[in-house]
């Protein structure tokens, strides 16, 4: 609920508020704030820790700030266009790692809103930071919410970070000027910290001393909202807390080895090596020497010196065997072998090699009614398929669209916007590709689109020009017309102009101006 200054103003001097009027958290952090003497007209908060003393406190909280650093990077590069800086807080208010937005950055030091500064309700008064240090609740602020006249031209949106047993450790924050906020910006922060919590319960108890940087991003879509897509998180989660094999299934495109990476990184084996490897990108004759590997002179071909192999090379880690319905029934035996005694033996080598790696395998197709035909192995099937986690078709997590949406064009550099019939084309379509197909549909609209607005015309056609389904989605009449008004509104009943943001010719939009008569 946005507030205007006249309402801030008058609890400031009188002391009274509607109710109905303001959020109900605003209402109490500020009657908080009048309790402490919070002084409404401070410009920055008067607690600043000396660099000695952060770095103390650093030091302390050094594996939520390692863990952090490659969210708080994912968060930068998502968030680009909207000028945010994010900020990571310890459990007292002090700001522990500030990046983002150069700009906002600078106008942030100006007002001691810094790396070592305590951002709390009694040091600066209602704010994202110290109202959710307080709730220990998402929170989003936004200008004259905000209890001190040094944020009334800020956004925030913070969200904590909690141990396994509801201790808090922290606070993820992302603030901004006003007018520049995202609109899923507490979403996407809550969702990020929820992320961020799983990973530090791990190393807490398993890993504390860890100081590995972790610079990969994570999985596409890891911002999702929705409910199929939270339970394949979950699932995930639980399996990298054991080291048994996990069998991933779903459709070509919903991020099997995205995933895969994820469950390596949130698991204790994150130190050691993540190796790929997709069994059907490879001839059937060198799988399971690239596998297993090979002693130097095992066959023609063979590079001197012999091959570690993908097996040994992830030695401690995690490998991930996409396609693995491919694998050859020789292959089979030979990793079924390494399942049973956790041994490797090379192509041509007598020695055996004691290896300690975790599987995760992948597949588009129905291992079961394979075994049933014949062409897997019913022993190998059920030492892989020990943990199976099902990842839900894009057409089943369609919520998260617009969350993808907006990652993609900010990992490409995409300068566009969707609008609201736009984002129902996306939605009405069955994606067979999945999330790897929105992909690409959105990079094909930003190379062949000029104007900034991505219109559900042209998204309709690109989408038709790629699609190998025969039911691809039409732009529904009622959206059709509503496109068709706010283009010429935007365009002043301009004709031509109209016609170019609907990628249309003029000779069809006069058509359909005729026909809503």
């Amino acid at each position: 609920m946005r507030l205007t200054k006249s309402t801030w103003k008058r609890f400031i001097q009188e002391g009274t508020l509607d109710p109905s009027r303001i959020e109900k958290v605003i209402h109490e952090s500020w009657s908080r704030c009048k309790e402490l003497k919070v002084d409404p007209f401070r410009d920055s908060t008067d607690i600043v820790l000396t660099p000695k003393e952060l770095e103390k406190r650093r030091n302390q909280l050094d594996v939520l700030i390692t863990e952090a650093k490659s969210l708080m990077a994912e968060l930068k590069a998502f968030l680009i266009d909207h000028e945010m800086i994010i900020l990571l807080i310890d459990p007292d208010g002090f700001i522990l790692t500030q990046e983002g937005h150069r700009r906002t950055m600078d106008k942030a030091k100006r007002m001691r809103f810094i790396p070592g500064a305590k951002w709390t309700e009694k040091t600066i008064g209602t704010n994202a930071i110290g109202t959710c240090l307080k709730t220990k609740k998402p929170i989003y602020v936004e200008g004259y919410q905000h209890f001190t006249v040094s944020s009334h031209d800020w956004c925030c949106a913070a969200a904590p970070v909690k141990t396994e047993t509801g201790e808090l450790v922290g606070v993820l924050d992302v603030s901004g000027p006003v007018g520049k906020s995202h609109p899923y910006l507490l979403g996407i922060v809550s969702t990020m910290a929820a992320s961020l919590e799983e990973k530090i319960k791990q190393r807490f108890h398993v890993i504390p001393d860890l100081r590995k940087s972790l610079e990969d991003p994570f999985f596409e879509g890891v911002i999702g909202t929705s409910q199929a897509f939270q339970e394949t998180l979950k699932l995930s989660r639980k399996a990298a807390s054991v080291s048994y094999p996990v069998s991933l299934q779903g459709e070509s495109g919903t991020g099997k080895e995205l995933v895969a990476k994820y469950i390596h990184r949130v698991s204790s084996r994150a130190n050691g090596p993540f190796v790929a490897l997709n069994c059907g990108a490879i001839p059937s004759h060198l799988v399971e020497s690239e596998l297993f590997g090979y002693e130097e002179g095992a066959f023609t071909g063979a590079r001197r010196g012999g091959y570690t192999g993908k097996l040994r090379s992830a030695h401690k880690g995690t490998i991930f065997l996409d396609e693995v319905a491919e694998l050859s029934l020789d292959t089979q035996v030979a990793l079924l072998r390494y399942l049973q005694e956790q041994t490797v033996r090379p192509v041509g080598g007598n020695k055996e090699y004691q290896v300690d790696t975790r599987v995760i395998t992948a597949t588009h197709k129905d291992l079961k009614e394979l075994v049933r035909k014949g062409e897997f192995r019913e022993d190998l099937f059920f030492r892989l398929f020990v943990l199976p986690i099902q990842l839900p078709p894009l057409r089943e997590r369609t919520e998260d669209i617009p969350y993808l949406a907006e990652y993609f064009f900010n990992l490409f550099g995409i300068q566009k916007k969707l609008t609201r019939e736009s984002l129902d084309i996306l939605y009405q379509y069955d994606w067979p590709g999945n999330i790897r197909e929105l992909k690409n549909v959105l990079i094909a609209a930003s190379v062949f689109v000029d104007e900034e607005i991505i219109s559900p015309l042209i998204l309709t056609k690109i989408i038709k020009e790629r699609s190998i389904e025969p039911d691809t989605p039409t732009l529904p009449l009622e959206s059709r017309n509503k496109a068709l008004r706010n283009a010429l509104e935007e365009t002043h009943g301009n004709i031509s102009k109209a016609a170019k943001i609907l990628g249309v010719s003029r000779t069809t939009l006069y058509r359909w101006l005729k026909e809503q008569k």
